[in-house]
């Protein structure tokens, strides 16, 4: 019979991060980074809604303009929810728009049209009735570049 050497098992030592068997924090989530997730994640549904209910036949030229809305829109608002929009921001910016570029306006208000529809079909959409349909009626009135003000 050999002689065989019993090695002694060493206690688990308990990693220097705090955290158990060696595996690292979570990195903290930004506000903003979760939000362009969400953002992306409406847009990837969008997509699905789009095939279906869309009325706009480019959805590549809609994508593009609703990935430019977002902070665009974040700035205006202070960082609100695009899911909420605000009927008064919305009023100017198309104002604005409709003063350098009719034809752009009457786009950027039928992407938004659309959009805004997607939201309230899918139960995405976070303001209240009214003020969803005081966006319908500044957006429809933007597709068809006609003055009409946010109060009615």
């Amino acid at each position: 019979m050999a002689n065989r050497t019993r090695r002694r098992r060493q206690p688990r030592r308990k990693p220097r991060s705090g955290h158990p068997a060696g595996k690292t924090a979570p990195r903290p989530v930004s506000i903003a980074s979760r939000k362009r997730d969400q953002e992306l994640g409406s847009l990837f549904a969008f997509v699905s809604w789009h095939r279906e209910h869309g009325i706009l036949p480019e959805i590549v030229h809609v994508l593009a303009q609703l990935q430019a809305f977002f902070p665009l829109y974040a700035e205006l608002s202070g960082g609100a929810a695009a899911t909420a929009m605000d009927p008064a921001l919305i009023a100017q910016h198309v104002e604005l728009l409709e003063e350098h570029d009719p034809e752009y306006a009457s786009f950027f208000c039928a992407v938004l049209f659309e959009y805004m529809h997607f939201l309230k079909h899918t139960g995405r959409w976070s303001g209240t009735d009214e003020r969803h349909q005081v966006l319908h009626d500044v957006l429809y009135h933007g597709i068809h570049n006609e003055e009409r003000s946010p109060a009615g």
